[in-house]
């Protein structure tokens, strides 16, 4: 009988070993916040604004955008892909909000994400991506043609668990290094101190410590978009009839609504720009701001052009990569805005955005204790 028992353990050994394993894992998942129910850590970042969000395996984006929008109810908010969360509260004297990377396809997406909040702002600053009018982009795009809500996506508890021990496995990862930034919350807020600040926007850690280490260093990863026509830098002739009719219908909404839209174009680094340009495989590009200009126009909104990132006055240095502007571009556009006269103005204290911009201490981020 001992004998057999001592054959059972051993047998079961592994077994406990895995099951041990898995605990861990599953501790550490929780402990940083991937494998916690996502509400509370919005509601922890709320009382801690020092704290970043920046999951890595259960990003919830969209949900996180809208539940605080709703919440903080700001005057003034950014809608657009990961191409506006540069925007930062720091630029404003009233309420803002960013809501940037809680869209990312065709402008029904964009509407259907204003018709989930309860609430309507004063102004919204409105992203306007040069590839979302390339047919040959926004062809796969879903359609919200009904309103959707947006809710938290249901990612199970095994598939996260299963990618975080895949990750560690292959070496992306180890158990000391999710102790490096241990007032974030995710995996890349601990890991690289990445993730979205209180406000909406979003603080670009590893890039800022080690530039070199990201994957779009000197614009490589863009170039080779631009050259294979692939990854948002697809190959298009002329805009997208239906993307126009869907930035109409957005438009017309907010206008319904006494929603004031300033529409931009973000900016590329300015050798994307004059590459794409040069390669002759990107006419579409010059249809779009006559075009919005004259749907602007039509509901008495303003849309400014910034695709080519130059008309700022500034070059390469001061992107993340080939097509996102740093704190600092972001802070050049609002002050363009504001020499414009638009209602912004309202909510904009110029002098302190101008001692900012003043005072940055490199062209990617701007000193923050301007007071």
């Amino acid at each position: 009988m001992k004998k057999f028992l001592c054959q059972l353990l051993i047998f079961m050994f592994p077994f406990y070993f895995v099951a041990i394993a898995i605990a861990i894992f599953y501790y550490i998942g929780y402990e940083i916040g991937e494998l916690c129910d996502f509400d509370s850590l919005i509601e922890a970042q709320r009382k801690d604004h020092s704290a970043f969000i920046g999951m890595g395996y259960n990003e919830q984006t969209a949900y996180y955008k809208i539940s605080n929008a709703n919440y903080y109810k700001a005057d003034v908010i950014a809608l657009g892909t990961s191409r506006v969360m540069q925007f930062r509260s720091d630029y404003f004297s009233g309420n803002f909000y960013n809501c940037g990377g809680a869209v990312n396809e065709n402008y029904d997406e964009y509407l259907n994400f204003l018709k989930n909040m309860n609430y309507s702002p004063q102004i919204v600053l409105l992203g306007l991506d040069s590839w979302v009018f390339n047919d040959e982009w926004n062809k796969s795009c879903q359609e919200y043609s009904v309103y959707a809500p947006i809710m938290l996506t249901d990612r199970s508890t095994m598939s996260i668990m299963k990618a975080i021990i895949q990750d560690y496995m292959d070496g992306k990862w180890g158990v000391k290094d999710i102790h490096k930034f241990g007032m974030n919350y995710g995996f890349n807020g601990r890991v690289r101190d990445e993730g979205f600040r209180w406000d909406g926007s979003y603080y670009y850690g590893t890039l800022f410590r080690d530039p070199e280490r990201h994957p779009d260093y000197m614009f490589t990863n863009t170039f080779d978009r631009i050259a294979g026509g692939y990854g948002r830098f697809e190959w298009g002739s002329n805009i997208d009839n239906e993307t126009y009719e869907c930035l109409e219908e957005l438009l017309d909404y907010c206008k319904q609504n006494n929603i004031e839209v300033i529409g931009f174009a973000p900016p590329l680094a300015p050798s994307i720009y004059n590459k794409m340009v040069q390669s002759g495989n990107y006419g579409y590009l010059h249809e779009i701001a006559p075009a919005c200009e004259q749907l602007f126009k039509r509901y008495d909104f303003l849309y400014v052009d910034y695709t080519d990132g130059a008309v700022l006055g500034v070059d390469d240095t001061y992107f993340l990569d080939g097509f996102h502007g740093s704190d600092v571009v972001y802070a050049y556009i609002i002050n363009d805005l504001l020499e414009r006269d638009s209602r912004l103005n309202e909510y904009i204290d110029k002098a302190k955005l101008n001692k900012m911009i003043d005072w940055h201490y490199d062209n990617l981020q701007l000193d923050y204790y301007v007071h």
